[in-house]
């Protein structure tokens, strides 16, 4: 038995029909994108760590590597000077201060080690007791002369690859096996 339609669609009409509901269809289902905003508009970290502006200094992958809460840390990130004179910074962590002075035009790692555009160096801040376990935050404070203090939640990391070289409490760190880069054929 062979069914009719109540109304007489010609041949060429099917196709036709077919792209009209493709588009229709593609027409709704990207609509959804004017109602969800642009995710490479959100300003975000993309390490590990965190950043902060603290007066014209920007503080970059801030971050505390430690084996447990209350064992010694070590703090590690970048503090960027991009002004025309140095800058001393107090970073305060629970009752414990240190200074560090950054160069103008300078960018230093808190960790002490050189950083890749200088051989400006710090002395290492250090933390006596970590307050947070590791995959928490701990409240460390920020502060310069003209801007004042500025608070900012610090992540704490375990003592572990990569970071398990910063640990006061493991001196050098050894990197797991299979990690060597090949360099390529000459």
């Amino acid at each position: 038995m062979t069914r009719r339609l109540p109304f007489p669609l010609h041949p060429v009409s099917r196709p036709a029909l077919g792209a009209v509901a493709a588009g229709l269809a593609a027409t709704t289902l990207s609509g959804c994108m004017y109602l969800s905003p642009a995710q490479t508009t959100k300003s975000y970290d993309a390490a590990d760590g965190v950043s902060a502006t603290v007066g014209s200094l920007q503080l970059q992958n801030i971050l505390i590597v430690a084996s447990q809460k209350g064992a010694k840390g070590q703090m590690q990130g970048v503090a960027v000077n991009n002004g025309q004179s140095a800058i001393k910074l107090v970073v305060t962590t629970g009752k414990q201060n240190t200074t560090v002075t950054v160069p103008a035009e300078t960018a230093i790692r808190l960790d002490g080690k050189p950083s890749a555009d200088t051989t400006s160096t710090v002395s290492p801040v250090s933390v006596s007791s970590v307050a947070a376990r590791p995959g928490k935050s701990q409240k460390v404070t920020f502060t310069t002369q003209k801007s004042g203090a500025t608070d900012v939640q610090v992540p704490v990391l375990l003592d572990q690859y990569p970071y398990g070289s910063a640990s006061p409490e493991h001196g050098t760190y050894t990197p797991p096996p299979n990690t060597e880069v090949e360099e390529p054929p000459a």
